[in-house]
């Protein structure tokens, strides 16, 4: 069954200029600039949170968490051979602060490579009975792979063994990192994509959802996938509005995000729709401000036409909603580096303060940024 809605509602709407366009290097380069009317440029300033070396040369795709008391648990995808491609091969880590990010542990292994390629791509979630639930993927080939969590009883001391989510037995089953969240039934709900033909001329990836009512013990997946034009839906992320709908984001090749809903706790899809949201092929990171209406998105807010992936990862900018999705204001750029690469975000909140994780330059990066700077005009 599709879930058809029967009052169509406008794409989200943002407050961006048209697009300006220069010349780069020596030829010309159609570049997207997106300016935004209200931008306003943070004082917070980003700083190396694990660096990436030869022998391990990449870490992110993690999801940070604050437990309940007030540590800040980051649990991350690091690559320890080759060149830190995604099928190189990679386990996960967990590191924590006890101080708020001013200092952090040295890492320890929280999942050691099970797949004949890799793990990757965590997300942690807290269940109504305060487990801690842990979620990634395991891939075996560039053409299968299928989705695993693990469940801690004591705040991510010691973790169970792990447990397969999907079933999948041809093709891949993907997820982004922190891309569950808790619905008010108690319901976890995992964003989730895949393909029968991944890495292939006719590699084609759709997005839908996984959810589980006993604390992921079993889980079950959507009854439909949702759909979108060229290299298809990839990477969603969601979030529960105060209605009771689930609103999922979704990764394109058309340089626009597009957008899709539930309205039966992840169980059904309406079909995707195109939003405003310049975006190019990227992840993106969508999450609720604790105790408001006020839903914060973070996204690469610029496109580069005929580009790889339509365009490098930057400027990284953090756009505030407060009509459940439908306008993003009060734009901040956290990192704009020209040459710089920034996306799978990851981030907390602990003390009224904004927690962010995220690859970037040199490894995995850290910034916190007060919410009331993140609400100023």
């Amino acid at each position: 069954m599709i879930l058809i809605f029967n009052k169509k509602r406008p794409a989200m709407k943002m407050h961006l200029n048209f697009p300006a366009f220069c010349k780069l290097g020596f030829g010309l380069l159609l570049l997207a600039v997106i300016s935004v009317t209200n931008l306003k440029e943070t004082r917070a300033e980003s700083r190396l949170l694990v660096e990436a070396t030869k022998e391990l040369p990449r870490h992110g795709e993690g999801s940070l968490i604050t437990l309940d008391n007030g540590r800040l648990l980051l649990v991350y995808t690091q690559w320890y051979h080759g060149a830190g491609d995604d099928h190189d091969p990679a386990r996960l880590v967990e590191i924590h602060s006890d101080d708020g990010g001013k200092t952090w542990s040295a890492p320890q292994t929280v999942q050691e490579n099970i797949g004949k390629m890799n793990v990757m791509s965590t997300s942690l979630i807290k269940t109504t009975s305060g487990k801690l639930l842990l979620t990634y993927i395991r891939i075996d080939s560039n053409r299968f792979a299928n989705l695993w969590c693990k469940i801690s009883t004591d705040e991510g001391k010691t973790w169970s063994e792990p447990r397969q989510i999907s079933q999948g037995t041809e093709g891949v089953i993907f997820t982004v990192n922190s891309a569950a969240i808790r619905l008010k039934s108690g319901r976890i709900l995992l964003a989730a994509y895949g393909s029968p033909s991944a890495w292939q001329k006719d590699e084609h990836f759709r997005s839908y959802s996984y959810y589980s009512d006993d604390e992921g013990q079993s889980w079950k997946k959507s009854v439909n996938e949702v759909d979108c034009p060229l290299r298809g839906a990839m990477e969603p992320e969601i979030e529960q509005l105060n209605d009771g709908r689930i609103l999922m984001l979704i990764r394109t090749q058309t340089t626009r995000m597009y957008r899709a809903f539930s309205n039966d706790g992840g169980q059904t899809w309406s079909p995707s729709e195109k939003t405003d949201i310049v975006h190019p092929e990227a992840p993106m990171q969508l999450q609720r401000i604790p105790g408001t209406d006020k839903l914060i998105l973070i996204w690469n807010n610029a496109v580069v036409p005929g580009a790889d992936h339509q365009g490098p990862r930057t400027p990284l900018t953090i756009g505030i909603s407060d009509d459940e999705g439908e306008t993003w204001k009060q734009l901040k750029n956290i990192e704009e580096t020209k040459n710089g690469s920034y996306s799978y975000v990851s981030m907390a909140f602990r003390d009224d303060t904004l927690h962010l994780v995220y690859y970037g330059p040199g490894g995995l990066r850290y910034q916190s940024i007060p919410v009331k700077q993140l609400l100023q005009d």
